[in-house]
């Protein structure tokens, strides 16, 4: 039985950090702020599966499992309600990072997380879950405007709605039988249950980042206000969220100044990792021994 745990284990990547100098020192900044600290991180660098796929990490099922197994281990370890959460992800898929984020809502009572680089798309969802959100002159978020099927394929549920509004206007003021055959072809391009699709993609992921927000301590009217804009307020999926854009919009982000030794460290966290081969987050906690009260076994 222990070989299929220590199995599982290596397999998820879920341990305490193994570099004796790094976990010395993050094991400096849990003993400080009395917290459990985690990591969860996409290299940049993907994991070659032939010779011509390379696969990269994206939230799905892998770190859904990876999550609830740490989140499962720190809590047979400690009773700390307090987490510094280290993100740094492309995003994946929205299920996965909404369950996630909602497991480690539900885990801990204070989250500050710390964006170093790039919490884009389902990453974006994972840095929600903070109090606070610590962002430096390179740190990204991101909106979140999910993805929908259309006659061109997959595209933005947002440009599903914003085309189909867009052509409805062209008949405001003329009957379809007057129109150019120009607005009647664009008229017959929309699929009614693509656009019903898309606009219950765009309410439901309005939902999730509510619930997200509401247990970062948001008030209700902000969590509307917030995920109205993260959805539907940008121009691309891919526009870059700067700290100043993110509080903007009503986000509790300070700058790593106020946080300038757990932010180098973090960044060192990030840097032993990012340039890794891997086609799944890298996950990883730690906790000091002031806080690792339950444990009585040590490997």
């Amino acid at each position: 039985m222990v070989e299929t745990v220590d199995s599982i284990t290596k397999i998820i990547d879920v341990n305490e950090e193994d570099d004796s100098l790094l976990s010395e020192k993050l094991t400096q900044i849990s003993k400080k702020h009395n917290a459990v600290l985690m990591a969860c991180i996409a290299p940049y660098v993907g994991l070659k599966v032939s010779p011509t796929k390379t696969v990269n990490a994206q939230m799905g099922l892998s770190e859904e499992f990876a999550v609830e197994t740490a989140i499962n281990q720190i809590q047979t370890r400690t009773d700390a309600q307090k987490l510094l959460f280290l993100v740094n992800s492309p995003g994946g898929l929205v299920q996965s990072s909404y369950k996630i984020a909602r497991a480690l809502r539900q885990a801990f009572k204070e989250i500050i997380v710390f964006v170093p680089h790039i919490a884009a798309s389902g990453g974006t969802l994972l840095a929600l879950t903070g109090n606070k959100i610590v962002m430096g002159m390179m740190s990204q978020l991101s909106p979140l405007d999910p993805q929908a099927q259309s006659g061109e394929g997959v595209v933005s549920a947002n440009s599903v709605v914003d085309a189909h509004q867009f052509v409805t206007t062209l008949f405001d003021e003329r009957a379809i039988e007057d129109a150019p055959y120009s607005y009647k072809a664009l008229a017959d391009k929309f699929d009614s249950v693509d656009i019903r699709d898309a606009l219950a993609s765009l309410s439901l992921m309005e939902g999730y980042i509510c619930e997200i927000l509401e247990g970062s301590g948001y008030n209700k009217t902000e969590c509307k206000k917030i995920s109205k804009k993260i959805v539907r307020g940008f121009k691309t999926h891919d526009e870059v969220i700067t700290i100043e854009k993110a509080k903007k919009i009503g986000l509790k982000v300070v700058s790593h100044s106020e946080f300038p030794e757990e932010w180098n460290m973090f960044r060192e966290w990030l840097a032993m990792y990012m340039l890794q081969s891997a086609d799944k987050h890298i996950i990883r906690f730690v906790i000091s021994e002031e806080r690792d009260t339950k444990r009585t076994v040590r490997r």
